[in-house]
């Protein structure tokens, strides 16, 4: 199978995710890509989960929300680095998660 065809279907995915929820759908794969990298590995980022939710029930809440990364009016693609802090940023403001304090 060529890499062209599994891409299509990709693409495909993502657009019909942006029509059915009205939201980008490649922004949002990369919310849930922090996402997973935050919930597999909490230590790395000096972070403890506080939640009994899973990621997809965090994800499915930010949608519900209507949260999403505003990059403002001038920034067209992704910045994987401010969408990584603003999904920490998000977990905090909601106490998904508590910074580990080192004494």
């Amino acid at each position: 199978m060529e890499a062209s065809f599994m891409i299509k279907q990709v693409d495909t995915t993502l657009s019909n995710y942006t029509d059915q929820y009205r939201r980008l759908g490649m922004q949002d794969l990369a919310i849930w890509q922090a996402l997973c990298q935050y919930f597999a590995q909490p230590h790395s980022y000096e972070i403890q989960l506080t939640t009994v939710l899973s990621k997809e029930e965090v994800f499915d809440q930010m949608v519900r929300d209507n949260w999403f990364v505003d990059m403002g009016q001038h920034f067209y693609g992704l910045d994987y680095e401010t969408t990584d802090e603003l999904v920490l940023e998000y977990l905090k403001d909601n106490q998904l998660v508590k910074e580990l304090v080192n004494d």
